[in-house]
């Protein structure tokens, strides 16, 4: 499928630094293809790769918030956005990550009923709140999360997972970024 990515340009990969590049060949090893979002977003490379390094960072799991759960933020937070991109990007990592396809797709379409626990259930709420009505925040909310056992380094972690989605998902909305055409499939059983 050769359809336009972006409404914005796209840059030619060989015109990207060979540390772009190199990147760009990793991941198209390991997934069999360029993520649509590296492609759209490396017109402006030095932006692409400092916001990378931070998407990178963020997600790298801790003792106390594993990679599905800031994987179930990626989505809930994209589907409050209705950003196309994310929600089939990172709706297989959900379902590839839980190792169950079903629950996966529930997470990313409606995480209420989707049979999480009671403290990713609050880690959820917690994040929608943030996304569609941030001033409404109280430390209540946070106190919430201390209560289901969330540490306070797993609560800024949390905040900040769901700002950077929150940030991604206005850029590839507005840049009119389409998934990959693979990440429909993928993951599925």
């Amino acid at each position: 499928m050769d359809e336009r990515i972006s409404w914005f340009p796209v840059a030619e990969r060989s015109s990207l630094s060979p540390e772009t590049q190199a990147l760009f060949a990793q991941v198209e090893e390991k997934l069999g293809f360029v993520p649509n979002v590296f492609r759209a977003f490396a017109w402006r490379e030095p932006r692409f790769r400092k916001w990378l390094a931070h998407y990178d960072d963020l997600m790298q799991p801790s003792p106390g918030l594993g990679k599905a759960e800031r994987e179930m933020i990626s989505v809930v937070v994209s589907m409050q956005n209705q950003c196309l991109y994310c929600l089939a990007a990172h709706g297989f990592a959900v379902r590839a990550l839980l190792k169950d396809p079903v629950k996966g797709e529930r997470v990313t379409l409606d995480y209420r009923r989707a049979g999480l626990n009671e403290r990713q259930t609050a880690m959820l709420d917690f994040v929608v709140k943030l996304t569609l009505d941030p001033v409404t925040v109280e430390e209540a909310d946070v106190d919430e999360l201390r209560a289901q056992g969330f540490e306070e380094e797993d609560i800024w972690d949390i905040a900040e997972v769901a700002a950077m989605f929150n940030f991604t998902n206005r850029l590839m909305s507005a840049a009119g970024v389409l998934p990959n055409p693979e990440y429909h499939g993928m993951a599925r059983g």
